[in-house]
């Protein structure tokens, strides 16, 4: 089984909580569309307004942490923090794909007892993401980097729920002091 690397930086390592509170800018307010991507090059889908959710504050099933899938461009004052997660697992993304500036793989909301006219699109909002297999994320980021300079935090950002922080592995002192000289983040 191949482990991927995932980095949080937070004093606290990767300390659970509401995808709310555990936001840096407290402007967010993270939506999560239950849908898993299974295709990088489609995008612009509909989706089903019963299948966006904005999560309650106190909804401990949501209970998780925000941080990077293998790499961090951005310099950080927080700590930095590593855990392994295998690779076929499947983890919260940015719902922004890698063709042109992140065109989303769901851009429009449609209630499913009324027929979607056509040519008519319900506004997506912003901060949303979507399930994707950690191998098709790390693609994604692959894709990215062929075509721009600048990697933005939102293709390898994820939220990862309690229970797959709870099964991280996390490397020794050993490992750490080997990882930190071999790479760059």
């Amino acid at each position: 089984m191949k482990y991927v690397k995932m980095i949080r930086y937070h004093h606290y390592g990767f300390k659970c909580g509401s995808p709310k509170s555990d936001c840096m800018d407290e402007q967010r307010n993270p939506y999560f569309i239950n849908r898993e991507v299974e295709n990088l090059f489609h995008t612009e889908q509909p989706v089903y307004t019963t299948e966006i959710f904005l999560p309650k504050e106190a909804d401990r099933q949501w209970s998780g942490c925000f941080c990077y899938l293998e790499e961090y461009s951005q310099p950080t004052t927080e700590k930095r923090n590593i855990g392994f997660l295998p690779e076929e697992s499947v983890i919260w993304v940015r719902n922004m794909s890698h063709m042109n500036s992140g065109t989303p793989y769901y851009s429009r909301s449609v209630h499913p007892l009324v027929m979607e006219e056509p040519g008519e699109e319900g506004s997506m909002m912003t901060d949303t993401w979507v399930k994707m297999r950690v191998r098709d994320a790390l693609e994604r980021t692959r894709l990215w980097k062929e075509k721009n300079t600048k990697l933005p935090d939102w293709v390898t950002e994820c939220y990862l729920l309690e229970e797959q922080v709870k099964n991280l592995i996390y490397p020794s002192v050993q490992e750490k002091a080997m990882e930190f000289w071999l790479t760059k983040n």
